[in-house]
């Protein structure tokens, strides 16, 4: 191998090296935009679960009354069955 063959792989090398540099720049900066776009869905999805929790216990809460009620009904009819 001469010297003008070794300045080529030389050459080809670097730009070698440069495209590789490039590619991870690239990678990187899409590493970031998904970074971004991720803490962005994750806030989004906070917010939305926030009145649904709060749904959540306000139905919890209903059926609790139904139960309750329920039970004392039960009671008063089994109250009145006695009676007769």
């Amino acid at each position: 191998m001469d010297i003008e063959d070794l300045r080529g792989e030389v050459i080809k090398t670097l730009g070698l090296h440069e495209a590789l540099s490039d590619i991870v720049d690239s990678l990187s900066d899409s590493l970031e935009e998904n970074k971004q776009n991720s803490s962005m869905v994750q806030y989004n999805l906070k917010r939305e679960i926030r009145p649904l929790s709060s749904l959540t216990w306000a139905i919890n809460n209903e059926l609790i009354k139904i139960a309750d009620a329920t039970d004392e009904l039960t009671i008063k009819c089994a109250r009145a069955g006695d009676k007769k």
